[in-house]
């Protein structure tokens, strides 16, 4: 398949993992699975894996977290609505409903959605993608995509949904491993963050400042992250 972010066809093997071959572009460097597997593949997955469960262990050390996170939203958000597509076991959303957001939250996870829904009443859960919610029509001041990303199997229809969903000058929060940092092994199969079928794309900030732009939307800025391989970068839609 041509590369996911420039519809290139000229690509170059990496090397194999987990029987995925990875590939990486010529035309904008980007690296991803060459062989993406099917919906069908990714459904058996995913409803095998037991991150969610996991995740919900130091619930309001992990709100704490996100609220800190989402701080810089109170000043550059117009609005106070706010999304949160991927949002796993709500802990984003409730944060950013204490900082006084109308929230809601998007995810695949029935598991998830269940325990957000319990935990976190004064917030919108919801099953389903970006695109599901694109589908409402709804617009919002702020959006937040947290390593999210690097799980699609194609970004096309990712962007539209995200064209729709953040209303013009609305904010776009997104957080995905850095492929491009010093710390990730020259190596690329020996980087934790390859792991097929779970994170299929690995991006630099260049090639994320590429689909931003491609998007719709102005980098404001990319924040520092000192302590892992990590893309967490601010975007107004334009």
């Amino acid at each position: 398949m041509p590369c996911p972010l420039c519809h290139g066809d000229d690509l170059t093997p990496v090397g194999e993992k987990n029987s995925y071959h990875i590939v990486a572009c010529r035309g904008c460097g980007l690296r991803h699975v060459g062989d993406m597997p099917t919906p069908e593949a990714l459904g058996a997955y995913y409803a095998a894996y037991h991150g969610n469960v996991k995740n919900v262990r130091n619930a309001a050390r992990k709100v704490a977290r996100w609220w800190r996170r989402l701080l810089p939203l109170r000043w550059l958000a117009r609005g106070r609505t706010f999304l949160d597509v991927g949002c796993n076991t709500g802990f984003a959303v409730e944060a950013a409903r204490r900082l006084g957001f109308t929230a809601s939250g998007y995810d695949l996870s029935d598991e998830a959605i269940d325990y957000a829904r319990q935990t976190y009443p004064h917030c919108r859960f919801e099953h389903g993608t970006a695109q599901t919610a694109a589908t409402e029509g709804r617009t919002y001041d702020a959006v937040l995509c947290s390593e999210m990303i690097e799980h699609l199997t194609e970004l096309d229809g990712f962007a539209d949904a995200l064209a729709k969903l953040v209303r013009p000058g609305g904010i776009l929060y997104l957080t995905t491993p850095d492929a491009g940092r010093f710390r990730v092994p020259e190596d690329l199969l020996a980087w934790k963050e390859v792991c097929p079928p779970h994170h299929l794309i690995y991006f630099d900030r260049t090639q994320i400042r590429r689909f931003l732009e491609s998007t719709g939307f102005q980098v404001m800025g990319f924040m520092p992250v000192l302590h892992k391989p990590s893309i967490r970068v601010f975007a107004r839609r334009v």
